[in-house]
């Protein structure tokens, strides 16, 4: 377990006022634009898409949208009232100034981190932070810039985050790691030796094979653009959020208005649905009713709360363990069929029922609001029912898992992902005053920090399970040197017992052995008998004390920590700030790499051994969290914010105007080198020419009808460039070179 350091022994070295350097430049060269930007070229009926387009009869179309779409109530506060009458009856002076060096280490070791990323991968989604090589595997348009523009406004960073703007104004969400799913290229004419013969030109129609991940699309970017916009109040920002919803918004043109899970955007027809997550099916209320309420167009709420109703109506009646939705479900099967699979809270499940009672207070319990509090409300209880198990066998820490049922099977296990809910708990206990809740959420959340420090790296792994001890042994009786000294078992006894005995095997030789640690069963082949008489003491089973299953890698998950922040907002109870301090004292200390902080393969060994990726929630997540957790419990108070799924705050107060709480200072001139809107960062540029350059060879050239007019635009000034010095070179003849 780690030493927990002191905050000035993290990162003495950076001081904040000269740390941050500029990213690495690698323009596209303007002269070249044409070789990768064009008129749309003109279709033939091989390149039409097929349209098909749902029934009238269908859900979507006979759906009747609510009346009062932005009524708000007043709800309950939820922080701690204590933290309103007075610093002295929380933190004295010498803990503020604790926390407060606390809350500048974070910001330190965010620094490096960002850093990191800006040299070695600024304009690509992720950094490889061991390698300091670059990944793209959300959609290739800068996840990392635009998951962190809230956490820059949030620690102060204005520098930083206008830096970012650049970025974020050139976007070309037509380009999906450099394939156009929205109208394709034509190249200029190629001159010809003879003058007779007419030039020749080539072209790519749009890219159907694209498929968008709409929920990490909409989580995401949409989560991060909405959130930027609430907490700075740049008009820029929102019109890019705008943009983007148009485009997501496609994926609600399916039968139930279920939205796709991955869709071609540029199909102008409806879309079919097979097999969906629910959190892919239910996690987008947050970010589309705060738009909807931001830009006072309905049809954003109008897009959700057709999916909640047909959940709602449609889908729960049909769930074995009703209101709880399978993981994997098919919204548009036979509406007589029972759906049955799998029920948890964890992976593809976990943001549909934090929605719930996020949508209720976004929403101010309006009476549109009572439909999420109802369904979120009955889910606990039957929750409670089915998926919450004690495990009451680790001495001085009692456990509460939120396991899994897979096919009426119960699995007691802890998933990371699902550790967000002892936050989500604490909250719906104080709104809907379930004081039952608020106990459990205590219990989990202390549980799931309980996994994080069982093993010597203090993180946490992905997923753990727990014995059973109705069925399986939990303790192994061991010797000094730790080895596991076997009850005495005679031949009479085995033979006559046989699989009671406990799991045996015979091996190659026909000696028995135990299965657990290959030792020998009976004495005469060197087992442990009446002749070893060895003092032995009790020591929990598993690779983790206690633990059945590991699932050991660790990736930058914050959901532990998340909760952490929501119990000593809601709690005032200095102890989470301290838990959440040793947590990430282990993290910095683990998973620190030149280029960043890195996954962790197996959080049982020690020293670590690295992953080699850096997902973008570590700065849009971990870092806010943690630097949240030591800051001033009115600063983002949960009285006035939702956070989505990714941590980007929302305004859920409607008194607090975008961009009131000053979080940003604007450059003198906000419009200045910002680039062109959405033609495309400098990344996305050399991406695009990439592809361009590969398609050509597959697609035939045709003669020119007439010659193309020159397109263009200014330099990009803010996409940055991948790898530092790296331009990818042109292929002989492409395009004007000059």
């Amino acid at each position: 377990m780690s030493l927990v350091a002191s905050p000035s022994e993290l990162f003495p070295e950076i001081s904040l006022q000269d740390y941050f350097k500029p990213p690495p430049e690698d323009p596209f060269p303007e002269n070249l634009l044409r070789t990768i930007i064009s008129p749309p070229p003109k279709t033939n009926n091989k390149n039409k898409d097929y349209v098909w387009e749902a029934g009238p009869k269908t859900f979507r179309h006979q759906w009747v949208p609510p009346d009062n779409w932005d009524e708000q109530k007043e709800v309950r506060k939820i922080q701690w009232e204590g933290f309103a009458r007075g610093r002295e009856g929380w933190e004295n002076e010498a803990e503020r100034k604790v926390r407060e060096e606390r809350k500048e280490a974070v910001r330190r070791g965010f620094a490096y981190g960002w850093q990191g990323y800006k040299d070695f991968a600024w304009g690509h989604d992720e950094v490889k932070p061991v390698s300091e090589d670059v990944a793209d595997p959300f959609n290739g348009w800068g996840a990392s810039i635009v998951d962190t523009l809230g956490t820059l406004l949030v620690m102060g960073l204005s520098d930083e985050f206008n830096l970012c703007r650049a970025h974020v104004n050139q976007i070309n969400f037509h380009w999906f790691e450099g394939r156009d799913w929205s109208q394709g290229y034509s190249s200029e004419p190629s001159p010809t030796d003879d003058d007779e013969t007419p030039a020749e030109i080539w072209s790519m129609p749009r890219d159907r094979t694209v498929l968008l991940p709409v929920f990490e699309t909409s989580i995401r970017y949409l989560g991060g653009l909405l959130s930027a916009y609430d907490l700075s109040g740049d008009k820029m920002i929102l019109d890019r959020c705008v943009e983007l919803a148009d485009i997501i918004g496609s994926a609600f043109n399916t039968e139930s208005g279920i939205p796709a899970g991955r869709m071609d955007p540029g199909n102008p027809g409806d879309h079919r649905l097979g097999s969906i997550s629910i959190a892919e099916a239910g996690s987008m209320t947050v970010e589309f009713m705060r738009l909807a309420l931001v830009t006072g167009n309905r049809t954003y709420f109008d897009w959700v709360q057709c999916a909640t109703d047909y959940l709602d109506q449609r889908v729960i009646p049909r769930s074995v363990i009703p209101p709880l939705i399978p993981l994997m479900f098919q919204p548009d099967s036979g509406l007589g069929a029972k759906m049955d699979g799998a029920f948890a809270w964890g992976g593809m499940a976990d943001s549909y029922y934090e929605y719930l009672i996020k949508t209720y207070k976004l929403l101010g319990g309006s009476e549109i609001a009572q439909q999420y509090k109802r369904i979120y409300e009955e889910s606990v209880i039957v929750s409670k029912k089915n998926l919450f198990t004690d495990i009451d066998y680790i001495p001085d820490h009692p456990i509460l898992a939120i396991g899994k049922i897979e096919h009426g099977r119960f699995k007691p296990e802890i998933e990371h992902l699902t550790c967000f809910a002892g936050g989500m708990l604490a909250m719906g206990a104080k709104l809907l005053q379930r004081q039952e809740d608020m106990e459990d959420a205590e219990k989990f959340t202390n549980s799931c920090y309980w996994v994080s420090q069982v093993g010597p790296l203090g993180l946490q792994p992905e997923h753990v399970e727990f014995y059973n001890p109705d069925h399986e042994e939990v303790w192994d009786n061991v010797d000094e040197t730790g080895r596991i000294i076997h009850p005495y078992v005679d031949e009479a006894e085995l033979k006559a017992k046989g699989a009671d005995v406990g799991r045996t095997y015979k091996d190659k030789s026909g000696v028995i052995r135990w299965s657990s640690d290959k030792q020998p069963v009976l004495e005469a082949d060197g087992g442990t008998g009446p002749n070893h008489n060895v003092k032995t003491v009790k020591k929990l089973r598993g690779k983790l004390p206690g633990i059945k299953g590991v699932g050991p890698r660790y990736i930058n998950r914050p959901e532990t920590v998340e909760s952490l922040f929501y119990m000593f907002r809601l709690t005032g109870d200095r102890k989470w700030q301290d838990k959440g301090w040793k947590m990430f004292v282990s993290w910095m200390t683990a998973s620190k790499v030149s280029g960043g902080f890195s996954s962790v393969t197996d959080v049982t060994k020690s020293p670590p051994k690295y992953g080699d990726n850096m997902e973008s929630f570590a700065f849009a997540e971990l870092f806010k969290y943690h630097y949240l957790l030591q800051s001033e419990p009115d600063f983002i108070s949960l009285d006035d914010y939702v956070f989505n799924t990714e941590a980007h705050p929302l305004i859920a107060n409607r008194d607090i105007l975008p961009g009131s709480q000053r979080l940003w200072r604007p450059p003198t001139d906000p419009d200045a080198d910002l680039g062109v809107r959405g033609q495309g960062t400098d990344v996305q540029k050399w991406k695009r020419q990439s592809v361009l350059w590969k398609g050509r060879e597959t697609h035939k050239q045709v003669k020119a009808e007439k010659p193309e007019q020159h397109q263009g635009g200014g330099k990009g000034m803010g996409g940055g460039g991948g790898r530092p010095g790296y331009i990818p070179p042109l292929p002989p003849g492409f395009g004007n070179q000059e």
